[in-house]
């Protein structure tokens, strides 16, 4: 039997979600242009802090594991943007499990965006803003995402391919 093809809602949104997850890659660069802005002082902060309990660490020790934890940061951020791809293949597919976990994620984008909003005039540089603004644009395409991916056709294309 083949498989039936997802509404209309569906497809627009998984369009949706490709948005998030490449807003969500602008947001990750944001975020680390604007952390490695403050290289120094994080590398400075954990020097001391370390320093304190073992003489034999040094500064460049510091900077190394600061630019490590960047690395590390933007390994992640992929990680999770291929994650989040993956659930966006299988919602069109038709499983429900993918739409709860999509919709979960949506609600934490769009609270995130909430707070971002509130926190705008703290903002200071063009790659904080930048990450902010793709934080608030996130928000507001995964919310266009979930509200499709509940909407009657798109909840009766789930029902029918339960398994």
């Amino acid at each position: 039997m083949p498989r039936p093809e997802p509404p209309e809602d569906i497809r627009t949104a998984r369009q949706l979600w490709w948005g998030v997850i490449g807003f969500g890659v602008v947001q990750l660069g944001g975020s680390i242009a604007a952390a490695v802005r403050q290289r120094g002082e994080f590398a400075q902060k954990m020097y001391d802090q370390v320093h304190a309990s073992d003489p034999n660490f040094t500064m460049a020790s510091a900077e190394l594991m600061v630019s490590l934890a960047f690395v590390v940061g933007v390994v992640i951020g992929l990680a999770l943007a291929a994650l989040v791809l993956l659930f966006v293949h299988q919602m069109v597919r038709g499983k429900l499990w993918a739409r709860t976990l999509l919709t979960a994620i949506g609600v934490w984008l769009v609270l995130v965006a909430i707070g971002t909003l509130f926190a705008l005039e703290s903002v200071t540089g063009a790659a904080s803003l930048v990450a902010g603004g793709a934080a608030i644009v996130q928000g507001v395409l995964a919310a266009g995402a979930v509200y499709l991916g509940h909407r009657p056709d798109s909840t009766a294309y789930f029902l029918m391919n339960r398994r």
